[in-house]
């Protein structure tokens, strides 16, 4: 049903525009409304759902979920994603691995990653991959 706006180019009621929504939309209010979504059209809310998870929703997932998810991971790549982000979700994310993985981890990222931060970047699309490859498996459950 969508329409075109021939002038601007502009889609009325597309998936772009809600994925865009739900991706500004806290995670309590989104998590009801792909619940509520689901129970009405099963393949959208899938859809929907795989669109709109970024890097950042991992740190919203559950502690066995997200011990799921970087205990996948290796630890040169854990500790290159890791680094950009929050100390919290650094901590958090070590305290669900091994002592040994950690300690690899945590080396990683000790380094100066100034000039790689595209590797960084590339990692957390790696560790994002994998948590969505996780989440189409439904072995873990965003939202």
């Amino acid at each position: 049903m969508s329409q075109k706006n021939s002038e601007n180019g502009v889609y009325i009621n597309g998936k772009r525009q809600v994925i865009e929504l739900l991706q500004k939309m806290d995670s309590a209010d989104k998590a009801r409304l792909l619940k509520n979504l689901r129970t009405r059209n099963p393949a959208l809310a899938k859809e929907l759902t795989e669109s709109c998870i970024s890097f950042e929703s991992i740190w919203d997932l559950d502690d066995s979920c997200l011990k799921t998810v970087v205990s996948q991971v290796q630890p040169a790549i854990l500790g290159l994603a890791l680094s950009l982000v929050h100390v919290k979700n650094q901590r958090r994310a070590l305290s669900l691995i091994s002592r040994e993985m950690a300690l690899k981890a945590f080396d990683i990222m000790q380094k100066d990653l100034t000039g790689n931060r595209n590797e960084c970047f590339r990692a957390q699309q790696k560790v994002l991959e994998l948590a969505l490859n996780l989440h189409r498996n439904r072995i873990i459950q965003f939202y």
